[in-house]
């Protein structure tokens, strides 16, 4: 009678189980139900609580916290009295989700250290690795980086000790981020760079694409342009294969913002005009990328794409009562009518081709002030900046007096380093 009712608990659990892991929770919530009613039957301690736990968990994944952390706490009750140390901190672990879910972190702390602390040598210490990383997603969200870096540095070396090299990678990827929270930068990178070589020797093609991007992130914060480049390029084949458009598309919306600070400008309108093109909806962030391309066409003297485009955005930023983009656009589309009507209106018939050169060489210049002075309104430095460089540069190639646009020059990058 016992080995009938053990196997037909067995089954039950099994069915469970792989509706749990299919995500179907409500099937899989049944199953448990009908486990525990037989696991009672049975009158086996460590069963009881082994299922109690099982169906806690599907009830914390359907929302029905306050049940499953009932179930939670009578596992944990029975483990104790039995000495049964895996299920204690398992039943601790339990209790911690649950406190992460009701956003009560100090607490979810408290539990997860508690599931640490009585977790036996003997089981297996993959898991232990899990635990101290879900504790230092905690700590993370609570803004503890040195206690989240410890937990993560713990749970590196458990998963590197016992052969886990995508949760080793996972892991280090984490860490990359926490370490670029902390200023250690050049740690940050290591951490990244080590994952890449993790993910690429697993054939974890989405993962590595995520992680490239993590690191020309890395390197345009340090103004290492190629290598943010080199990366950046990786990512985008990557996410060409693996991922979704709208992935696709903020991976070139990113290549072109590298490209633009490396002043390639057809390449970083190939790649901004692809982003544009594969972004799947109008929204606020299609607005964005419209409005940097008609700037992008506006440095290049293509006045009428730019207009556009400009509209393009003005349409979205009016539709999502985005006030302070559309002044921006508004007031870009006022410049370029007036630098239009002047490269437009009529050149004497007498002027020589070097002439006319020289006059839309003049234009170019002035286009490029008045970006640099309409990014300073708007507090915008970083863009300000790089087109108080450009027309510097033109102005020194053109022979003209320069030393005011030297000033600003200064003068802008004195705020930035300010604001570092």
């Amino acid at each position: 009678m016992y080995d009938a009712d053990l196997y037909i608990w067995r089954n039950l659990m099994e069915d469970g189980t792989q509706c749990l892991g299919d995500e179907q929770y409500l099937k899989a919530e049944k199953y448990y139900i009908q486990g525990l009613l037989k696991a009672y039957e049975l009158t086996v301690p460590e069963i009881v609580a082994f299922t109690l736990r099982l169906l806690a968990t599907v009830r914390v994944r359907l929302g029905n916290l306050e049940f499953a952390e009932e179930g939670f706490k009578e596992a944990l009750r029975i483990c104790q009295e039995i000495q049964n140390a895996k299920g204690m901190a398992e039943a601790w672990a339990g209790l911690a989700s649950i406190s992460v879910k009701k956003r009560m972190l100090p607490k979810a702390v408290e539990e997860y250290e508690q599931a640490i602390a009585v977790y036996p040598k003997s089981s297996p210490q993959l898991r232990l690795g899990m635990l101290y990383a879900d504790m230092g997603q905690v700590y993370t969200a609570l803004e503890k980086w040195t206690s989240a870096k410890n937990s993560y540095a713990k749970a590196v070396e458990l998963c590197r000790l016992h052969g886990f090299p995508k949760g080793e990678a996972e892991l280090d990827v984490l860490s990359g981020e926490l370490c670029f929270r902390l200023g250690q930068k050049t740690e940050a990178l290591g951490n990244l760079k080590h994952a890449c070589q993790l993910f690429a020797q697993l054939q974890d093609m989405v993962a590595l694409s995520t992680t490239l991007q993590y690191l020309a992130l890395l390197y345009f914060d340090q103004n290492e342009m190629r290598l943010a480049l080199e990366s950046q390029q990786r990512a985008v084949s990557l996410c060409l294969k693996f991922d979704t458009k709208e992935v696709f598309s903020e991976s070139c919306y990113f290549l072109s913002k590298i490209e633009q600070n490396l002043e390639d400008y057809q390449e970083a309108r190939y790649y901004l005009e692809l982003s544009v093109h594969f972004y799947p909806e109008q929204t606020i962030d299609l607005a964005i990328r419209y409005q940097n391309l008609g700037s992008l066409l506006f440095l290049s003297m293509d006045f009428t794409k730019s207009e556009i485009y400009y509209l393009k955005a003005l349409n979205l930023f009016e539709l999502y009562h985005d006030d302070q983009r559309k002044a921006e656009v508004y007031e870009a589309l006022a410049l370029l009518k007036g630098l239009r009507e002047q490269k437009e209106g009529p050149l004497n018939t007498q002027d020589k081709p070097e002439d006319r050169s020289k006059i839309h060489g003049e234009f170019t210049l002035e286009a490029l002030i008045h970006l640099a002075e309409f990014y300073e309104k708007r507090h915008n430095d970083r863009d300000a900046l790089e087109c108080y460089w450009k027309a510097l540069k033109r102005g020194r190639d053109a022979e003209v007096a320069t030393d005011w646009i030297e000033y600003r020059v200064q003068q802008v990058s004195k705020r930035l380093r300010k604001k570092k």
